[in-house]
């Protein structure tokens, strides 16, 4: 064989080695494990944050909080004592309506006094309007329209319990409001 047909068949068999190799290799082998990797990462349960107790780390994971924000609200609650209830939260600098609204329904952790709450600081759900039910934690506006709505349909509740017949709110909802209100009589 000449030089030059050896070359060309060197080339051509070098050619079809990597046309083979690369047939044959798996394509987006490492993006699918990339993929799975930020979908394990991103998947992991999320824990309410105990807003009395968390770092400042642990409040720059809320939607809407920074670190300047994160640190606002543990120098106020070093000052000023554990926060009670969550419209507590709009005394920190930086933390208004918005703000609270985003991360309302991840935050728990608010005082209860050992002593029985005073009635004339709860919610009455057979008297509050939809503004009032929204500053309650997990109580959204959707959710706020909905217990008037029953209430406007169904008379006044009886027991604060019975805010579970109530679309969208559930046991876990009534858990962190059953202390900020009541069933007054109307």
């Amino acid at each position: 064989m000449k030089t030059k047909t050896r070359i060309v068949v060197g080339v051509a068999l070098l050619l079809i080695l990597t046309g083979a190799v690369i047939l044959f290799t798996p394509l987006g082998k490492s993006d699918k494990l990339k993929n799975e990797v930020s979908v394990s990462q991103t998947s992991a349960k999320f824990s309410l944050i105990d807003v009395n107790n968390a770092s400042i780390r642990e409040l720059e994971k809320l939607p809407g909080v920074g670190p300047s924000k994160a640190r606002a609200i543990v120098e106020y609650r070093k000052k000023n004592g554990a926060f009670k209830k969550i419209q507590d939260l709009l005394k920190v600098s930086g933390i208004g309506k918005v703000t609270l609204k985003k991360f309302s329904n991840m935050i728990t952790g608010f005082s209860v006094s050992s002593q029985p709450s005073k009635n004339a600081d709860l919610v009455d759900i057979n008297k509050a309007s939809v503004n009032e039910f929204e500053q309650l934690p997990s109580i959204g506006p959707t959710k706020a329209k909905e217990i008037v709505e029953y209430r406007d349909l169904h008379g006044p509740f009886s027991n604060v319990e019975e805010l579970l017949e109530v679309k969208g709110i559930g046991p876990k909802t009534l858990e962190k409001i059953k202390t900020l209100v009541k069933a007054g009589k109307s």
